[in-house]
């Protein structure tokens, strides 16, 4: 196979959020890295008598995590006081999370998610980098259009 020559940057990424899995609001302003883990497909193994390597089987997919890290302000209507509200909720509100690579290009978004976390900003007092806080949100899967 020949080398790429469809290489993206992260530098355009649109990051969207939805407190409703319909209407979703761009937070691309302050978000500056998406982290996705999980989303393994289970397996298991055994051993016969004959031979020296295991049967493979396979199950079910396990859940992921996006984390969003964004750029902590106080401003009400921007992104970590909205998601601090709606991680503070009773019992949690229904989040959805929507990254776009590249405009035009394929969309993932998850399906409905529970906020696992939603993150003070850590501090420190040398450098003038401005703060970060993030949030994670814990979703059964995430999908591809």
């Amino acid at each position: 196979m020949a080398q790429t020559t469809g290489a993206m940057s992260g530098v355009s990424v649109a990051v969207l959020y939805s407190d409703d899995g319909t209407n979703f609001t761009d937070m691309s302003g302050t978000a500056n890295a998406v982290n996705v883990s999980g989303f393994n497909r289970q397996s298991g193994e055994a051993y016969s008598f004959d031979g020296d390597h295991p049967v493979i089987g396979h199950g079910k997919r396990e859940p992921l995590e996006v984390e969003v890290n964004m750029i902590y302000t106080e401003l009400a209507a921007e992104m970590f006081f909205l998601t601090w509200a709606e991680f503070d909720a009773d019992d949690g509100h229904d989040y959805w999370i929507r990254w776009v690579p590249k405009v035009g290009g394929s969309t993932y978004t998850t399906d409905t998610g529970i906020l696992l976390a939603c993150l003070p900003p850590n501090a420190e007092a040398a450098p003038g980098d401005p703060l970060v806080a993030s949030l994670t949100l814990k979703c059964a899967q995430v999908n591809k259009t």
